[in-house]
């Protein structure tokens, strides 16, 4: 039998950064926005009989194991050694981005990997235990400078809203209105996404971020305008479209005034995107530094393939809201 883990990807709307580890345990909790789009990453297992010599590993490049210690790929290595697994394993990843692209392609891929090894090795993991354990296998046995926003973004379907708190560690997930989530789907219709064709090391821009004490400053006004949203009633002379696009204005201007958020090379993609295709804003996702540019606009759909041979928007696809969360199946 064949076992497959499969989780989308996903798109930080408000909030992001309130959710980091530090900022957390400092500032006691953090709340984001987001949803998970209709891309996905995949993880193929197949558990080799007990005679077998070797484990197999295929994702970028190929390795064999013997031992776990030997495995080079640091997630797949971690994961193995916590749950210590009787046999050795045939594992085969891929999916539509990769770590660097600001989709939370490492949580996606921690997610479908633990979910088909539930499966294979029949641990009767709920989709919470599999979401807290990829939160501690990436945060605290592999050190990264991350949150939770990924992972628990990545697990669901659509649109959702969560609040991490610092007291036992509790994850919440807060209620979206029917309106509101109606307005956020119906945006939605007209949100693309944009590679810069420059992937990252988000570890690398999220430890320099901890380190400028001004962050704390610009990620507690990105938390506040995040929980305005969430607060938000709908006025007769204003609207929930109105306040989310004002919303989300206001935190790329505090986002990319912080540190290694936007470099020249990007800057120069931001603005002739920005003269090309009209639009309500633009934003970098992610950690910043390079990934993908989310742009929201109600332009034809025609004339942006039409556009999509410029150099700046090689590669744009529309950012559609998943229909299903982390899911495993058997083949």
């Amino acid at each position: 039998m064949i076992f497959i883990g499969k989780a989308p990807y996903r798109v930080s709307l408000l909030g992001g950064g309130s959710d980091l580890d530090w900022f957390v345990k400092k500032e006691k909790f953090g709340v984001c926005l987001g949803y998970s789009i209709d891309k996905y990453s995949y993880s193929v297992l197949n558990v080799l009989p007990s005679n077998a010599k070797k484990g197999i590993l295929e994702y970028s490049t190929r390795e064999e194991y013997k031992n776990l210690e030997e495995i080079v790929h640091p997630i797949v290595r971690e994961v193995l050694k916590y749950f210590n697994l009787p046999e050795f394993i045939e594992l085969k990843t891929f999916g539509f981005a990769s770590g660097g692209s600001g989709l939370g392609g490492s949580a996606s891929f921690l997610l479908s990997l633990i979910s088909s090894l539930s499966n294979a090795f029949d641990f009767k993991l709920s989709k919470d235990e599999i979401i807290e354990k990829a939160c501690y296998l990436e945060i605290q046995k592999l050190g990264k400078p991350i949150g939770k926003q990924d992972q628990y973004l990545c697990a669901n379907k659509g649109f959702n809203s969560f609040t991490f708190s610092d007291n036992n560690n509790c994850t919440k997930k807060n209620n979206i209105s029917i309106p509101k989530k109606q307005t956020l789907e119906r945006l939605a219709e007209n949100f693309y996404l944009v590679p810069s064709n420059k992937e990252r090391n988000s570890d690398s821009v999220l430890s320099k971020i901890k380190s400028h004490q001004e962050s704390t400053e610009k990620i507690i006004a990105i938390r506040e305008i995040a929980l305005k949203f969430l607060e938000f009633e709908e006025r007769r002379d204003y609207k929930i479209e109105e306040f989310f696009n004002k919303s989300v204005k206001d935190s790329w201007i505090i986002k990319k005034s912080m540190t290694q958020i936007m470099n020249t090379k990007l800057i120069e993609q931001y603005q002739t995107i920005d003269k090309l295709i009209p639009n309500d804003w633009i934003r970098l996702i992610g950690a910043g530094n390079g990934g993908y540019f989310l742009i929201s606009s109600k332009i034809e759909e025609e004339k942006i393939q039409n556009l999509s041979t410029q150099n700046c928007l090689k590669g744009i696809f529309k950012a559609k809201p998943s229909k299903e969360g982390l899911s495993n199946f058997i083949i």
